[in-house]
């Protein structure tokens, strides 16, 4: 529970708050305590002979200026938190409980030193180099609409990138087509990445530019990424929630029928789907699937007695539950061995895309029916209902 609202804005020289009657908390007086560091306490840094590798120095530049950055600060709850404590002055100490940039350079002379030799407009450095802060001649842009739109255009989606992905490779590949605010990993509820990022350029022009491009790759083996503009991605995926509310209103209400068409850009997560080939002549079911894979994950299995092949969709990996159940490295299933692999490239894509059809296909069908039944009535209406009721005396 947030326990006060406030606003911050940082002018030339002072920082000022408004802040409404806090209702402190026992959360709030820990996060307090665990955030702040009394100035007694703090012991000036000496940065005289340090030496920082010039990458790592960059890399503590650029992670700082992303945490009192445009983009970050203004929604950052812990970071505005801090930056009213003492004048917009925040200790090394407290910003090395970011794990990002404790994982880069721990070492507080370091870090005090890379500021102190970087030439940052932004960034600050006390005289006792233990605490930094943004430069109070970058105020803080007012949070207006016309700033959110032009974020957004400066916003590219980019799906198809490896799970193994981190945000150092992703700035590797995309810095080719300018400098970037940002680059959002996203995640799924269980915190595990989807292979699709969001990335804010600084200019728009930069993002025209990547939106622009015909093919891109990972790797030179990997399939070209799909690329769109945040506006379009979100445009589509708005679109596949109104249809799919508009089927269920329609056939609520009885009325036209609404088609549920197929989005032209399926959203999922990769290495999922495990396929099994070479099934012809064996006696096996999709319960013996499931069986055999009871306790990993399965969450759907595609598979007709005397299809050729059969699509196995787990919740985790695929890889991982296929290592489980492999006996001396063989995949025996209903007493017969076969060699299953892990959809990835473009029949996993077109695996989803079929599935997404027939999702939608589903969905019109019962659509037609309750419409059907609609129109005659359904049960115990219109004509052929149940009838009148006689008591029995």
């Amino acid at each position: 529970k947030q326990w006060y609202q406030r606003r911050v804005a940082i002018t030339a020289g002072t920082l000022k708050t408004e802040a409404e009657t806090p209702v402190k908390t026992e959360a709030d007086t820990e996060s307090k305590n665990a955030g702040e560091v009394k100035k007694e306490e703090l012991e000036p840094i000496t940065t005289d002979n340090v030496v920082v590798e010039s990458h790592v120095a960059a890399k503590v530049v650029k992670q700082l200026e992303y945490y009192f950055g445009d983009r970050n600060l203004p929604q950052d709850r812990f970071m505005l938190r801090e930056v009213t404590l003492d004048n917009g002055w925040i200790p090394l100490d407290t910003m090395l409980n970011f794990k990002r940039l404790a994982s880069i350079c721990s070492d507080k002379p370091k870090i005090a030193k890379a500021i102190e030799d970087s030439g940052s407009e932004l960034l600050v450095i006390n005289e006792d180099k233990n605490k930094v802060r943004r430069n109070p001649d970058k105020p803080l842009p007012k949070n207006t609409d016309e700033l959110k739109l032009a974020n957004n255009l400066k916003t590219v989606y980019v799906k198809g990138l490896p799970l193994d992905l981190t945000i150092d490779k992703a700035e590797e590949l995309f810095s080719q087509f300018g400098k970037m605010s940002y680059v959002k990993l996203r995640k799924n509820a269980d915190s595990e990445f989807k292979g699709s990022v969001f990335i804010e350029f600084v200019e728009q022009a930069d993002a025209d530019k990547m939106v622009a491009t015909k093919e891109l790759k990972f790797t030179p083996e990997s399939d070209n990424l799909l690329i769109m503009s945040r506006n379009d991605y979100f445009k589509s995926k708005n679109q596949n929630v109104k249809q799919e509310k508009n089927v269920k209103r329609e056939a609520q209400m009885g009325g036209t029928e609404v088609k549920h068409e197929v989005p032209e850009h399926v959203e999922y997560e990769k290495g999922k789907i495990l396929k099994i080939s070479e099934l012809e002549g064996i006696e096996t079911s999709r319960e013996d699937m499931k069986t055999l894979f009871e306790g990993h994950g399965v969450s759907w299995v595609t598979f007709n007695k005397g299809d050729p092949e059969a699509y196995i969709r787990f919740e985790g990996s695929a890889q991982e539950a296929l290592e489980k159940v492999r006996v001396d490295e063989k995949f025996i299933l209903s007493g017969k061995e076969s060699s299953p692999v892990v959809l990835d490239g473009t029949e996993e894509e077109e695996y989803w895309k079929k599935s997404a059809y027939e999702k939608a296909e589903f969905f019109n069908k019962k659509n037609r029916k309750r419409k059907f039944d609609g129109a005659r009535g359904g049960r115990g209406r219109g004509r052929g209902g149940r009838g009148k009721r006689y008591r029995r005396d």
